[in-house]
């Protein structure tokens, strides 16, 4: 009886100590949430709060500078008119590939999706031979068209799913209660999509906010972006200073996506059919 007891004991002590499946499964991503996350962000603070002159001096010289304000706010409205474009273009063609029943959907997709494989050097190069054909300079224009084209793939891919998966037959009660196909769309399609029309525009506003080679190489001086002062202050190794200048633009993308997700859930009370 002795010896079952302590055999007992010994299997329970060596189970005690047997990881859990679910302790395996998260390890990588724990691990790499450490170490592409964590660790960068603790050392963004580091070098904002304890480098160059310390707090003071690299938070006065951005926020107490009126050329890095007018920065920011160039940069916040230009992502926000280049997202809303990429919004209100990647839309329709979103909603044209789901509700009309392509059979070749996925290659219509892939088309979109392929010049993203080509290196963005190339694709800006290519883009400014075009503006040459077609006698348009650098400037406000250039950088939207350019950043639109860019990124409306982002864009275009989580509109595509979220209207391809609404329930048809959502659409087709619409119909039996009379609905013509503006209401429809207005009523039923529209508020349904709202998830996606997010995502997407989030999906472009993110990166336009912080991007520096496109506006350099399309815009001017007056379309100036933080991006651009972020990569010199980088390149010449002022680290206290990029780091604030890093830390704006992870507020207002963090800012972005608190008004996104309030706007989501607003849209889910009040969405639906009818």
């Amino acid at each position: 009886m002795k010896q079952k007891q302590k055999k007992e004991k010994a299997t329970k002590q060596r189970t005690s100590f047997r990881p859990n499946n679910k302790v395996w499964f998260a390890a990588p991503f724990v691990i790499f949430l450490m170490l592409m996350v964590v660790i960068p962000l603790g050392l963004l603070f580091y070098y904002a709060f304890a480098s160059d002159g310390g707090a003071s001096a690299n938070f006065g010289h951005v926020f107490g500078t009126t050329g890095y304000m007018r920065m920011i706010g160039i940069s916040l409205g230009i992502a926000l008119f280049a997202a809303t474009i990429a919004v209100l273009i990647a839309y329709p063609i979103a909603y044209g590939l789901s509700m009309v029943g392509f059979k070749r959907v996925p290659t219509i997709l892939l088309l979109f999706i392929a010049p993203m494989w080509i290196n963005l050097l190339l694709r800006s190069f290519a883009l400014d031979q075009f503006y040459e054909l077609i006698g348009l300079g650098r400037g406000f224009w250039a950088l939207i068209i350019a950043l639109v084209i860019d990124y409306l793939p982002l864009a275009i891919l989580p509109m595509y799913v979220a209207l391809s998966g609404i329930n048809k037959k959502f659409i087709e009660a619409s119909y039996d209660l009379g609905a013509t196909r503006g209401q429809m769309f207005r009523k039923t399609v529209l508020p349904l999509s709202v998830p996606g029309i997010i995502t997407g525009f989030l999906l472009v506003f993110t990166p336009v906010m912080s991007t520096y080679f496109l506006s350099m190489y399309f815009g001017t001086n007056e379309t100036r972006m933080i991006g651009e002062m972020l990569n010199v202050y980088v390149e010449n190794h002022i680290l206290g200073i990029a780091s604030v200048i890093a830390m704006v633009i992870l507020v207002i993308i963090l800012f972005a996506f608190i008004v996104a997700n309030r706007l989501s859930k607003i849209g889910n009370k009040r969405g639906g059919v009818w």
